[in-house]
Order: structure tokens, then C-alpha cells, then sequence
């Protein structure tokens, strides 16, 4: 006779009717070996780089006396450890070191930003990323007309509207879930017209979009910049983010959010040797922007224009039920992030990172051909 306990069990293998409860790339709910293709994740799938890879071997290897103490920079007292961190990122971007901050990944600063913002006017571009709406739940969300298909001229157009009547105003660009992308001209566009409004741009896929477009050290004082190298180099499961702006006030008001180590020496080790290799990523990005137009042709072809055009590593379609084709795809292997209209600020549909290997493309074309 089955327990209570056995079938709660069960229960909790079945897929969530709630898609808040699963963000991208948690496989926790299904059977282990349920899922050969992982789809839902929206990172670098070649990532991490070996060099990076490398470096945190050597470091274990040769000083793991280091780890004993709190993580302090030992070459130039007092910086904290995460100085090296950050050092990285401001050769990357091109910016002034003293104009960042680092954190636990984007939700980290993002969670102090909503902490700070929380008695202010907020606005929030939706759709957008689950942990942002969720931080800034507060916020005004603006959103697509009701049964109107987002594009990038449509955020556009909402941003504009959104900064002449908010004291901030909060964008991914490019966009997750949808990703699209908003030029980067028209962005400063917005912030020029609107001194009196501050936009918080979160890029985390910027590189996805192409070489150079980050906004991070523009000539603008009404902008925050948000990114971070996990989801670049695939290594989000250590937690290096960063946060650029030249706004003095805010930038010493999330200062003071941060916890005062906010990187572990393994996040640093690792993220700096991914940040300092100059030649793995731009070959990587080739190849990633290669299979995501294949990615797009595949889609397209049982989808039509439910597919979302885009220049990014992943691809989002339109459903208006998404769960019949997300269960169809599991019992194929693969697994992708389901999007529902049901929460606030969302739209219904289905995310999926491209394939990387041409085994992997041939699973998603027969799972497709199935349904």
C-alpha cells in the first residue's frame, strides 16, 4: 500500500501548473535523468572557458590557504578581493573602475536597487525577467496593448512614455524573456530627453547581441547599468555581477546594500580568468549566433510567426497554452522555460536556448516532428 509520503513524492515530480515556482535551467521536479537537453536554461551552453576553468584548479592547487581568511586583497590593501573583480570588468567595458560595484549576480544589485527605490516612482518594461518583476512587484508595469504582440519599436515607444513620468524607469535590453533589443542611440535618446528620470538597464545578454553596445560608461549621469559574466562565460553557478553608473549618490546608496565581501574568492578567481581570456568568447559568440538563427529556421517551421525574431542565444514563441507542448518536449529529453499571461507582468509561451551540437539539434527536430 502506497504512503501519504510516497505520494506526495510523486506529486512533486509532476510539472508545476505554476511556472514562477521553475525558472530556467531547474530540473529539481523531474525525475533525475528525465531531461537529456536543457533548454531552458538561457546561459552560455560552451561555457565555462578552460582558462578560467584553469586558473580556479591552480588556485586550489598552490593557495587554498587563502580561503582561510575572509577573501581580502592581498596585493593592494585595504581593497577588498572583489577589486580584482571589478578591475576586469572596467578593461572590458572601457569604463572607470571606481564608477562599479559587484554583487551576487544581477539579482543581488537588482534586490538592493528595489530595497532602495521601494518609496519612489518606478516603472518596469514588461515582459520582463521573473526576479525583477518579483523585487519590483511595487512598480507600475507596462506592458503591450492587451492582445498585441511586443516588439522592440513597441518597448521602445513605452520606455520614451514611462521616463517622462517616472522617477525611474526599469529595462532588460536585450529583453528576457522576448529578446528583443532597443538600438543602443535610442536608449540615450531617452535619457537625454529625460534628465529628470533615471533608467536601470539590466544587460545581461549584451554580448548575445553583439560586440560594443553596452551602454556602460556613456557620457549620461541618469543611467544604471546591470550585467554580470556568468550567463556570458556559462558560469552562472558562481555569482559575479556588476553595476556601473556615474551617479554618485546612488552609487554609494547601493554601496551600502552590498554585504562588505559581496564575491567569494572562488567567484572572483574564476569570473577575473573568464573576463582576462580575450580570444574564447568572440569565437564562441560565432558559433552561438550561427546555431540560433538555425534555432530560428527550426522553430519557424512548426511555429510560423509565433516565433520572436531576434539576434540573441535564444528564441521565444508565442502560446497561448504552453503546457501541452512543454510536456511533449519532456518526454523527449528536453526541457524548456514555460511562460504564462496568468502572472502579472508576463506573457503565455515558451523560451528555449539553442541547441549546440548538431545530435542535439537533430532531438529537438524529431521532438518538433512529433507533435
Amino acid at each position: 500500500m502506497r504512503t501519504s509520503a510516497a505520494a506526495a513524492a510523486d506529486t512533486a515530480l509532476d510539472l508545476p501548473r505554476d511556472p514562477r515556482a521553475v525558472q530556467g535551467g531547474d530540473l529539481t521536479h523531474l525525475p533525475d535523468g528525465a531531461i537529456t537537453l536543457n533548454l531552458s536554461l538561457c546561459t552560455n551552453r560552451l561555457g565555462p572557458p578552460p582558462a578560467a576553468v584553469e586558473a580556479l584548479r591552480t588556485f586550489l592547487e598552490h593557495h587554498p590557504d587563502r580561503l582561510m581568511p575572509p577573501p581580502y586583497e592581498s596585493e593592494r590593501p585595504p581593497y577588498r578581493a572583489e577589486r580584482r573583480y571589478l578591475q576586469a570588468v572596467a578593461h572590458q567595458l572601457g569604463v572607470d573602475v571606481d564608477d562599479t560595484l559587484a554583487g551576487r549576480g544581477v539579482t543581488e544589485l537588482t534586490t538592493s536597487l528595489a530595497r532602495l527605490l521601494s518609496r519612489s516612482s518606478v516603472a518596469v518594461i514588461t515582459p520582463e525577467y521573473t526576479e525583477t518583476m518579483r523585487r519590483f512587484a511595487y512598480a507600475d508595469f507596462l506592458g503591450p496593448d492587451s492582445g498585441t504582440r511586443d516588439t522592440a519599436e513597441h518597448r521602445a515607444t513605452r520606455l520614451h512614455a514611462a521616463m517622462r513620468t517616472h522617477q525611474y524607469v526599469v529595462l532588460s535590453n536585450p529583453s528576457n524573456p522576448l529578446g528583443h533589443y532597443i538600438p543602443r542611440e535610442q536608449l540615450l535618446q531617452a535619457c537625454a530627453d529625460n534628465p529628470q528620470s533615471i533608467l536601470v538597464l539590466d544587460e545581461e545578454y549584451i554580448a548575445f547581441q553583439g560586440q560594443s553596445l553596452s551602454l556602460a560608461g556613456a557620457p549620461v549621469s541618469n543611467l544604471i547599468v546591470l550585467g554580470s559574466t556568468g550567463k556570458t562565460y556559462g558560469i552562472t553557478g558562481t555569482r559575479a555581477g556588476y553595476l556601473w553608473t556615474r551617479h554618485a549618490r546612488l552609487n554609494q546608496a547601493v554601496k551600502e546594500q552590498i554585504p562588505t565581501w559581496p564575491l567569494s574568492l572562488l567567484d572572483i578567481t574564476l569570473a577575473t580568468a573568464a573576463l582576462e581570456d580575450r580570444t574564447w568568447l568572440p569565437e564562441k559568440l560565432l558559433h552561438i549566433q550561427l546555431d540560433a538563427r538555425r534555432l530560428q529556421g527550426l522553430l519557424t517551421e512548426y511555429f510560423g510567426n509565433a516565433v520572436v525574431p531576434a539576434d540573441i542565444h535564444y528564441r521565444f514563441v508565442f502560446l497561448d497554452d504552453p503546457y501541452p507542448v512543454q510536456e511533449h518536449l519532456q518526454t523527449h529529453g528536453i526541457s524548456a522555460r514555460l511562460f504564462t499571461s496568468q502572472d502579472r507582468g508576463s506573457v503565455s509561451g515558451l523560451r528555449l536556448m539553442t541547441p549546440s551540437t548538431e545530435a542535439e539539434f537533430t532531438q529537438l527536430h524529431h521532438a518538433l516532428h512529433t507533435l
